[in-house]
C-alpha cells in the first residue's frame, strides 16, 4: 500500500507521526520546509512516487542558496528526512534514532574503494575539521563515481581531459561554479596521493568565478523594530538573549552554539571565546542588554542541567542547542514576529553580521576595527560585508584592500 503513496502523502504521514511522537511545533515546521524541498525536487524530475534514486539525489542536493556551496546542516537534514521516509515505507514506523553515518552508495571497483579509504585516512591524519573532511569526501566520491560511469576500474586508467570534463559535469549536476573553490582543494589532495595521478593536478582550474552580490542588511528602522519586539515580553528569555547576541555582536551561529557558562566573564563584562571558524581567541564586550538577558534566562528559565553550554532546548531532555539551524529558526521567528518582511532576504546570523558591519561603517568606525569586531581571520574579509556601502567606502581616503571571501 505504501509503495503507491506519493511523495506529498509520505511527507504528510511522517509529519503526523512527528506530532504523535510529541516533537515540538518548531521542529515539525522545520522539517515541513525540508519536505517541501523534496517535493520540489521530485516535481523537477517529473516524478510522483519515492525511489531510492530520488533519495540519493535529495541527499546530494546539499548546497544552500545563501552559503558558499556545501552546507552540512542541510546535508544532515536531508539525510534525516530520507531516513524517516525509508523506515516508514519499510514497516509503517518511523525510525527516529540519530544516524550520523550517512547512507552509502558504494563504488563497485575494489581498487577505487580502497583509494577512497586511503584518502579518508589521509584527511584524518591531516587533522582537518569534520565539516571540511565531509565536503572533500563528497566531492572526491563524485569524482570516483564519474570514473566508474566511464567504465574505469582503477586510477591508472585516468586520461588527460577527464578532470576538466568531470568539473563541467559536477557543476551542472551538484555545484555552482562559484562554490568550487571550497571543494577543489580536496580533489587536489586526492590526486597527490599517487604519483600516476599527481600529474593531472595541472588540470584543476587556478581561477574560479568570483561572485560579489550586494548583501542585504536590515535597515535602521527594521533593526529598531526587532529590538522593540524583544523588549515587548513576547519572547522567551532564551530567544531574547540569542537574538541580542546575534544583533549586537555579529557572532556566527556556530560560535553562539558553542557558548559555555565559563565563557561569560561577569567580573570584567566580557565574553571570551575561541572562534570555531578561525580558531582564534576573541574577547567580546558584554553589553548591559546582553548581560541582563542572559541573567534573566539563567536565573528564571534555563532548566537545571549539568551541561556547560549556555543555551538548552526548551523541551525535555533539555540538551544543548548544537544545531545551527535551531538558531536560524529562532532569528527567523523573532524577525518575522517583529513585523520585518523577508523581501527575498536571508534569515540567520549571516544577515546580522552584514547589518553589524554596515551600521559600524556608517558610524565612522575604521575598517580594521570592524574586521576585529567580527572576528575575521583575514582583515580583508570585511570587504564582502560592506558591499552595501559602496558610497561610504568611496569617501574613505585610506587605500582599500581587494575583496577577499573568508
Amino acid at each position: 500500500m505504501k509503495q503507491t503513496m506519493t511523495i506529498k502523502d509520505l511527507s504528510v504521514s511522517v509529519l503526523e507521526e512527528m506530532r504523535i511522537a510529541l516533537y515540538s511545533t518548531g521542529t515539525i515546521k522545520g522539517y515541513a520546509r525540508v519536505f517541501k524541498r523534496l517535493e520540489k525536487l521530485t516535481k523537477r524530475r517529473k516524478e510522483v512516487y519515492y525511489t531510492s534514486e530520488i533519495g540519493r539525489s535529495f541527499i546530494e542536493d546539499s548546497s544552500y542558496a545563501y552559503s558558499e556551496g556545501y552546507c552540512h546542516t542541510r546535508y544532515c537534514l536531508h539525510c534525516r528526512c530520507i531516513q524517516f521516509i525509508e523506515s516508514y515505507l519499510a514497516d509503517g514506523k518511523v525510525d527516529w534514532t540519530q544516524h550520523y553515518v550517512l547512507p552509502k552508495y558504494d563504488l563497485t571497483s575494489k581498487e577505487l574503494s580502497d583509494t577512497q579509504i586511503t584518502f579518508w585516512n589521509l584527511m584524518v591524519s591531516m587533522d582537518l575539521k569534520a565539516n571540511t573532511m565531509d565536503g572533500y569526501r563528497r566531492f572526491v566520491h563524485y569524482f570516483l563515481m564519474y570514473l566508474e560511469d566511464k567504465g574505469y576500474r582503477s586510477l591508472a586508467e585516468l586520461k588527460s581531459g577527464d578532470i576538466i570534463t568531470f568539473i563541467a559535469l559536477v557543476c551542472k549536476e551538484h555545484y555552482q561554479p562559484t562554490s568550487l573553490g571550497a571543494h577543489l582543494p580536496g580533489l587536489r589532495i586526492f590526486l597527490r596521493i599517487h604519483e600516476s595521478t599527481a600529474i593531472f593536478e595541472t588540470e584543476l582550474p587556478e581561477h574560479l568565478p568570483k561572485k560579489r552580490d550586494i548583501l542585504e542588511v536590515y535597515s535602521d528602522k527594521e533593526y529598531e523594530m526587532v529590538l522593540k519586539y524583544l523588549e515587548s515580553g513576547n519572547v522567551s528569555f532564551r530567544n531574547k538573549a540569542i537574538c541580542l547576541i546575534a544583533l549586537e555582536t555579529g557572532l556566527r551561529a556556530v560560535d553562539i552554539c558553542n557558548l559555555k557558562l565559563g565563557d561569560i566573564d561577569w567580573e570584567h563584562d566580557c565574553i571570551h571565546i575561541i572562534q570555531e571558524k578561525t580558531r582564534k581567541a576573541m574577547n567580546i564586550p558584554l553589553r548591559a542588554s546582553i548581560g541582563n538577558a542572559l541573567i534573566d534566562y539563567l536565573l528564571t528559565e534555563r532548566p537545571a542541567s549539568s551541561f556547560e553550554y549556555i543555551f538548552l532546548t526548551s523541551h525535555a531532555p533539555h540538551e544543548p542547542m548544537k544545531g545551527r539551524a535551531g538558531y536560524r529558526n529562532v532569528l527567523l521567528n523573532v524577525i518575522s514576529d517583529a513585523g520585518v518582511e523577508a523581501n527575498g532576504r536571508i534569515f540567520g546570523t549571516r544577515i546580522t553580521r552584514h547589518t553589524i558591519a554596515s551600521r559600524m561603517l556608517r558610524h565612522g568606525i575604521p575598517l580594521p576595527v570592524i574586521s576585529g569586531a567580527l572576528g575575521h581571520g583575514n582583515p580583508n574579509s570585511v570587504m564582502i560585508y560592506l558591499s552595501t556601502e559602496d558610497a561610504k567606502l568611496a569617501e574613505c581616503t585610506l587605500p582599500l584592500p581587494e575583496v577577499c571571501h573568508e
